[in-house]
C-alpha cells in the first residue's frame, strides 16, 4: 500500500500593487495557507523590499515596475501593461516548476487576468478577484474623459476577462449586481467580503488605552489620501473645529495622490502643530492608533465607485471600540443606523464640522456609539469569508488540509 503523502497544491496570486501593502490579498494568502496550500504571490517591488521574500507562510517575488501615482492615463496603462507582461511569463515560467493548480489574478486592471493564459492553457483554473470595478474606478479619477466610448471600452474589458476566468471573486454584492448586469453570468460570481483581519482587529482583542483628561482630543483617518476618499473635507472641517475643541489634534495615516496638496495647505495655515501626518505605517500601527484615538473619521465623497464600495477602514475602527463619524454613501447608509455610526452627508464640510464637534463635547455619546457598533460588528466575520474561499478553491479541484478555519 502507498502511503506516501499527496504533494501540497500550489497557487499563485498576481497583484499589481506593492505587497504586503494590499490587505486584502494578505487575508487571501493566509486563509490559503491555513488551509493546507502553498501560496506564491508576483506583485509589484518598492525601493528597499527584496525581489524574493518568504514570509508568514508564503512566498513573494517582486516585479520592478514603478507606480506612477497621480500621472495621466496613457503613463497608467504604460505601466500596467508592463506589469501584465512580466507577470504572465513569470507565471509561465514558475508553472514549469511548480505546477501551479490556479492561478488567483487580483485587479485593477482587469486584463491582468491573461497573467494566467498559459497555465490555464495547460489545465489550471484562474480566478479573477475585482476589488474595484474597473469602468466605475476611471469616471471616478478621470471624470468623463474620453466620453461614452472609453466608459464602453472598459465594461467590455471587464466582461471579457470576467469571461475569460474559471471563477470571479469580488467584495460586495452591490459589485456583484453589477457585474451581473453587465453580462457576467450570476452563478460564477462569489462575494468575498473585505471584513478586518481579526488577529489585529479581533473584537474584544485589547481593551481600550484610557489616557488621562489632560490629554489631546485625538481624531484620526487612515487610508489612501484620494480625492474620492474626502481627507481635504476633513482638513477643512477640523480647521473649524479648533475653534471649539483647541486641544484637538488630527492624526492622518497613508498616502496618495492627494497627500502633497494636503500637506500643503497644513503648511500654509500653519497647523503643523494640529495636524499630523504619518505617512504609511504597518497595520499593527493602526490598531495602536486606533486604541487611543477618541474618533475615527471616514469622509468619503460620494461618486459612482463610491456608492458602490463598503470602507473596511469603518470596520477596523469599530471592531476596535473607536467611535466613528462616516460619509452616508449607500452601502454605509444602508448597512449602519445614526445610533451605531454618526453619519454625514458625502462632501459636506459643514454637517462634518457639527458632527465632530458634537461628539468632541458629548462624551457620553461617544461611548454609546462605540458600545452600539461594536455589536454591530460581530456581523462582519473575517472567518465565514475565508471559508467561502476556501470552499471556492475546494470547487475548483484544490485538495483542502492543513489547519482548520
Amino acid at each position: 500500500m502507498n502511503t506516501a503523502a499527496k504533494p501540497t497544491e500550489k497557487v499563485c496570486m498576481v497583484v499589481h500593487e506593492h505587497f504586503p501593502r494590499d490587505f486584502r490579498v494578505r487575508r487571501e494568502a493566509r486563509a490559503l495557507v491555513k488551509a493546507g496550500l502553498e501560496v506564491t504571490i508576483i506583485s509589484l517591488k518598492e525601493p528597499g523590499q527584496p525581489f524574493y521574500e518568504y514570509w508568514m507562510g508564503f512566498e513573494i517575488i517582486r516585479l520592478p515596475v514603478k507606480r506612477h501615482r497621480g500621472s495621466p492615463l496613457a503613463v497608467y496603462m504604460a505601466e500596467y501593461l508592463s506589469f501584465a507582461w512580466m507577470a504572465a511569463y513569470l507565471v509561465a515560467l514558475l508553472h514549469s516548476v511548480r505546477r501551479f493548480r490556479v492561478v488567483h489574478v487580483h485587479t485593477p486592471p482587469d486584463f491582468l487576468v491573461m497573467a494566467g493564459w498559459f497555465t490555464k492553457i495547460v489545465g489550471s483554473r484562474l480566478v479573477l478577484d475585482i476589488h474595484d470595478l474597473t469602468p466605475e474606478l476611471y469616471a471616478s479619477r478621470f471624470g468623463s474623459r474620453g466620453g461614452k466610448v472609453v466608459q464602453r471600452l472598459y465594461e467590455m474589458v471587464e466582461l471579457g476577462s470576467c469571461k475569460y476566468a474559471d471563477k470571479v471573486v469580488t467584495t460586495t454584492d452591490a459589485f456583484r449586481d453589477r457585474l451581473i448586469a453587465r453580462g457576467v453570468a450570476a452563478e460564477k460570481i462569489m462575494v468575498v467580503s473585505n471584513y478586518p483581519d481579526p488577529d489585529l482587529f479581533g473584537i474584544g482583542l485589547r481593551p481600550r488605552i484610557k489616557r488621562k483628561k489632560k490629554d489631546h482630543f485625538i481624531i484620526m483617518h487612515h487610508g489612501t489620501m484620494l480625492h474620492r476618499y474626502g481627507q481635504d473635507i476633513l482638513l477643512e472641517a477640523f480647521e473649524k473645529v479648533l475653534e471649539i475643541v483647541p486641544n484637538a489634534r488630527l492624526e492622518l495615516y497613508g498616502r496618495g495622490d492627494l497627500l502633497p496638496k494636503l500637506e500643503q495647505w497644513v503648511l500654509e495655515r500653519k497647523l503643523f502643530d494640529k495636524i499630523r501626518f504619518f505617512g504609511e505605517v504597518p497595520q499593527e500601527e493602526i490598531v495602536k492608533a486606533l486604541e487611543q484615538a477618541d474618533l475615527c473619521v471616514v469622509p468619503n465623497r460620494t461618486d459612482a465607485i463610491m456608492e458602490l464600495a463598503f470602507p473596511t477602514k469603518l470596520l477596523e475602527a469599530i471592531h476596535m471600540g473607536c467611535p466613528v463619524v462616516a460619509s452616508a454613501t449607500r452601502l454605509v447608509a444602508d448597512t449602519f443606523d445614526p445610533g451605531t455610526v454618526r453619519l454625514v452627508e458625502p462632501g459636506d464640510p459643514h454637517a462634518l464640522y457639527e458632527a465632530l464637534v458634537d461628539l468632541a463635547t458629548n462624551p457620553g455619546t461617544r461611548s454609546r456609539l462605540a458600545r452600539q457598533a461594536k455589536k454591530t460588528a460581530e456581523r462582519f466575520s473575517w472567518e465565514r469569508e475565508q471559508n467561502k474561499l476556501v470552499d471556492l478553491y475546494a470547487e475548483l479541484g484544490c485538495r483542502i488540509g492543513g489547519d482548520a478555519l
